[in-house]
């Protein structure tokens, strides 16, 4: 879990292609309105850098990203901070460090909805990244553009929500100046529950009191698309998630969701990390896996 409620340094993986000028120019934008500075990583692929490899892909993506961040800025507005690494290997092998090392804050990546079939078999795509580190990732399709952030959404279960999560989320907004509205989704089987429901809403207002925070409850039997329906006629220029694992990520961009071409393929997604007290959406399906994975690498580290 990051230290900090504000985001201070943002961690951006780049590569030298057309995805990564887009995602750099959103990441610029969002640094700007936050007063951060960014970590630039690019990752070679390869198994081993030279010192002189290393330095001059320090210098390429320099170049590549100080071109692209000139472009952005307006007259007499000054460069946001940031600083280059290169490192050796694929992604997944170095984040979690880079990320401790830095004092990272967050993670802005780019995920291409016309090309899920691709990123399901990638190891570095976002969805598999967040189950890595611990700080919030966001996961910018590679058709959006940056926005001005004035209306963060979300999704949450008022009873079962971690207290400093919350605060880390409200502080965000605030940090973006930007209004924050909560929404908890439930299905009609769940109108039992409306009345604790309503309960832990008027808890977490006063836990939230003097924040510009918004708080709704919204029937729908499809909990994502209610929130990607609540999200789009709110005119949300964000989706905030807090899960304990990647599965609502895997589900948002699942061939189903892309083809319908739902509010959250136009839209950033932030996801924070926070432990769950109920099920989780996937009806224990997800949970159940890991669970005999992490059994059957318990067994063997046991028995090796």
């Amino acid at each position: 879990m990051c230290k900090t409620n504000n985001v201070k340094r943002v961690l951006v993986p780049i590569q030298f292609n057309k995805a990564g000028k887009k995602l750099l120019r959103y990441a610029w934008h969002l640094s700007n309105k936050l007063g951060a500075e960014l970590l630039l990583l690019h990752t070679s692929g390869t198994k081993d850098l030279t010192f002189t490899q290393q330095s001059r892909g320090i210098q390429k993506l320099r170049t590549f990203s100080d071109s692209i961040m000139r472009e952005e800025r307006k007259p007499n507005e000054q460069l946001v901070p940031f600083e280059c690494m290169v490192l050796p290997g694929m992604l997944r092998e170095s984040i979690n460090d880079v990320v401790a090392a830095h004092k990272v804050d967050m993670v802005v990546m780019e995920n291409c909805v016309l090309h899920q079939e691709d990123e399901n078999n990638d190891p570095d795509n976002a969805a598999a990244i967040m189950e890595l580190v611990s700080c919030p990732v966001m996961v910018v399709p590679c058709t959006v553009t940056y926005k001005k952030l004035q209306n963060l959404v979300f999704a949450t279960d008022f009873t079962d929500q971690e207290d400093h999560v919350l605060k880390q989320i409200a502080d965000f907004a605030e940090q973006a100046q930007a209004n924050l509205t909560l929404v908890q989704v439930y299905t009609k089987a769940e109108r039992r529950q409306l009345s604790s429901y309503k309960a832990a809403m008027q808890k977490m207002e006063q836990q939230l009191k003097g924040k510009n925070v918004t708080f709704k409850l919204l029937e729908e039997e499809d909990a994502l698309e209610g929130i990607s329906d609540f999200a789009e006629n709110s005119a949300a220029n964000m989706l905030i998630l807090a899960t304990q694992d990647n599965y609502l990520m895997k589900r948002l961009f699942s061939s189903n969701y892309v083809k319908t071409m739902a509010y959250h393929t136009r839209t950033p997604i932030l996801t924070f990390r926070q432990e769950k007290k109920k099920p989780c959406s996937g009806c224990c399906t997800n949970c159940a896996k890991k669970k005999a994975e992490q059994q059957v690498l318990h067994s063997l580290s046991v028995n090796g």
